[in-house]
């Protein structure tokens, strides 16, 4: 989880948000379908991010460590790709 309170994100909690995705802020709004100027205004706090940006924000880092565990689990053939899921 990256945000103590979903309902209300800190920009320090925004700001490493940013630095796991390798997000810039230009990223980020195209990303979150906000301004640039709105990602500048949550990351210096004087507009507070709401739930909905919350949950994006979490939804987008979700899909990135999704992808991160999956690229590690392709296994390369000279034919054929496959894909390997670990059972737990």
């Amino acid at each position: 989880m990256i945000f103590n309170n979903i309902n209300k994100p800190e920009p320090h909690e925004i700001k490493f948000w940013l630095k796991e995705l390798n997000f810039s802020i230009n990223d980020a709004s195209n990303a979150l379908g906000i301004s640039k100027r709105q990602i500048a205004r949550l990351l210096s706090g004087a507009t507070s991010a709401k739930r909905v940006h919350a949950l994006a924000m979490q939804m987008l880092w979700l899909i990135n460590e999704n992808e991160k565990d999956l690229s590690k689990n392709v296994i390369h053939n000279k034919s054929t790709k496959s894909i390997n899921i670990p059972i737990k």
